[in-house]
């Protein structure tokens, strides 16, 4: 009965609203009725739109032959800009003369049949001359030839278009009448169809239940396929920690080994083979910290970390680091900055480097003989804000434009000669992009076969105008937990005394060669829970914390020592982890960690790491 009421009511709503369309639909027709009388008024307005056209066009032909006839006889030089733009002029009137609605009245016409292909071939024509640089004279002459020979032919097609727009004015009044008269009678026609879709409107009632069925079904659908991609998703970026984690212990040992290798009594031999092995696993090292940035981006997983840097010495960390390579090459790398006048800036320093190390290291790679210079300027936007302008300016082999074009894709190389001959896995320009974009910035390039290329970087900053005040923004913002340098207060009062929180054997052999040359005190455990047990009854000057470990992990052991009391809570922990993926660097310094060093290490980064916490000087 409830449901009998309802489409009782649907009923009686669709009648009315029948209704209603009736009595919109006779209005109509009063409408179409008087709208009659203005169809004339309304047809004049309209024909003039060809002869417009073809007015319009001849004028722009008249004027380009003009322009090229002054150019022709003049004493100077031909005005390459005025001819060309008298030439766009003119080939967009003919573009519409040929393509527009109105002008179809003019096909079929001999004269217009005739004429146009001969203007299109007069533009192609004229292109080749417009291309020229400079523009031949005697190109100008021969076209000036071709421009007056059809010069009577584009006069002669506006008085055809006269003539055939005012035929075709008369056969529209008598068709526009025929067609009123037509509307008049289907207006008439849609009053008796409205009852034939109100009957179709209730069958459509019924099938709308049913379609509103299977749309919340899809819906349903949907979210399930959307659930499913995010864990696809999420077990992705896991198994890419994993991965992380996993290969970069072994590569630490590896490393590590190498490096202590180096330090000892060798031929000259066995340094080329240890200098030959340090180079492989820093191009493997560099692969997969390429990848590993790649599948973060692709994430969104990749997160800025902005702080007060001084831009004087990235540029000089980075002037530091390659111009070693590009002397090996027999190149000469120049750094043309004011550096004196670099400010401070809120920027990712680590990222800034990556950009400007694989723009540099391209440059490098690519350059046989010559220079390599890198130069900076600083160009304020307003306020606080400025526009800083890296440009990497080499004279190596150079692109073409289809080279430049794809040079941002994932894994292109210049192409297959070049690859076999320089190598890379293409994704170094990619990454250096997507990080520019990241910071609001963008990479283009300029570049000539054989002569060299123009990497040009530019990214926004917000300049810090007191270096003093933003060093001391960015330590505060780099140290979670107010931690003062302790002063040996260990067993071993000549030794500064550093526990290693490490499961992985090989990389607690690594470690305490490392801390040993330095000169320290090491004391080791396996589990954060053994750290956290030792640390009660012995006072350490630092400690070197791994994260992924059995029993108690290095968060958790960080979170549990700053939840001490007394000195032991203040001890400066290092987090010394293979995990770079996942905000790894931001769990550890949420968990109380005072810095963060990548496994692997080298043993300057870690002296370095190690002496902001110490006050013995360490040894080399």
């Amino acid at each position: 009965m409830l449901g009998h009421t309802k489409n009782h009511r649907f009923l009686l709503w669709l009648g009315l609203g029948t209704v209603a369309m009736a009595l919109a639909a006779a209005v109509l027709l009063v409408f179409e009725i008087a709208q009659r009388q203005s169809i004339r008024a309304s047809s004049d307005l309209r024909a003039d739109t060809v002869n417009a056209l073809v007015f319009q066009s001849e004028r722009e032909f008249l004027r380009f032959s003009t322009s090229v006839d002054v150019a022709v006889n003049s004493a100077k030089a031909p005005d390459h800009d005025n001819l060309k733009l008298r030439f766009d002029m003119f080939k967009s009137r003919l573009t519409l003369l040929r393509d527009h609605a109105s002008t179809s009245v003019l096909i079929g016409q001999p004269e217009y049949v005739a004429l146009i292909p001969q203007l299109d071939n007069l533009v192609r024509k004229a292109d080749a001359v417009m291309a020229m640089q400079p523009i031949s004279r005697d190109e100008l002459a021969s076209l000036l030839t071709a421009l007056t020979a059809l010069g009577p032919q584009v006069e002669a097609l506006t008085t055809l278009a006269t003539a055939t727009v005012s035929r075709q004015l008369e056969r529209q009044d008598t068709s526009l009448l025929q067609q009123n008269s037509l509307i008049i009678a289907l207006t008439v026609a849609q009053l008796v169809l409205l009852l034939v879709a109100a009957t179709a409107l209730a069958v459509r009632q019924g099938r709308q239940e049913s379609e509103r069925l299977a749309l919340e079904k899809l819906n349903s659908e949907l979210a399930d396929a959307r659930f499913k991609a995010e864990a696809g998703s999420r077990s992705k970026s896991q198994f890419l920690a994993n991965m992380s984690h996993e290969l970069r212990t072994p590569f630490n040992g590896l490393m590590g080994m190498m490096q202590m290798l180096s330090a000892t009594q060798l031929d000259a031999h066995q340094k080329d083979y240890v200098a030959t092995a340090q180079s492989s696993a820093q191009h493997l090292l560099g692969l997969l910290n390429d990848i590993l940035d790649v599948a973060a981006l692709e994430s969104g997983n990749l997160k800025l970390s902005t702080g007060p840097i001084a831009l004087r010495q990235v540029f000089k960390d980075v002037h530091a680091l390659m111009a070693p390579q590009a002397q090996t090459k027999g190149l000469e790398f120049v750094g043309v900055s004011d550096q004196d006048v670099l400010p401070w800036a809120d920027i990712d320093a680590k990222r800034l480097k990556q950009i400007l190390f694989n723009l540099v290291g391209n440059a490098i790679k690519f350059t046989e003989s010559g220079s390599i210079t890198l130069t900076v300027n600083i160009s304020a936007l307003g306020g606080d804000r400025a526009d800083l302008m890296c440009e990497i300016i080499d004279t190596g082999i150079g692109m073409d434009t289809p080279a430049m074009e794809r040079l941002f894709q994932r894994f292109y190389q210049v192409d297959g000669a070049h690859t076999r001959k320089y190598g890379g896995t293409g994704l170094g320009l990619e990454i250096s992009q997507s990080l520019a974009t990241l910071m609001n910035g963008k990479i283009s390039v300029r570049s000539t076969v054989a002569q060299g290329s123009t990497f040009t970087l530019r990214v926004p900053i917000n300049v810090c105008h007191s270096g003093a005040q933003a060093f001391a923004m960015s330590s505060a913002l780099s140290a979670p937990t107010a931690v003062t340098k302790l002063a040996n207060a260990g067993a071993t009062a000549s030794k500064v005394r550093v526990l290693v929180v490490e499961d992985h054997p090989i990389n607690r052999k690594l470690v305490g060669l490392l801390l040993t040359r330095m000169g320290c005190d090491i004391s080791f455990c396996e589990d954060g829970q053994a750290a956290v047990n030792i640390v009660q009854t012995q006072l350490f000057d630092a400690i070197l914390m791994d994260v992924n470990m059995p029993v108690m992990d290095g968060l958790t052991a960080t979170r549990t020592i700053r939840a001490m009391t007394g000195p032991v809570a203040n001890i400066p922990i290092i987090v010394f982890t293979a995990n770079v993926m996942n905000e790894a660097k931001e769990r550890a310094s949420e968990a109380g960690a005072n810095d963060f060093l990548p496994k692997p290490v080298q043993i300057g980064d870690l002296r370095a790491t190690l002496q902001k916490y110490v006050n013995a000087e360490l040894k080399g």
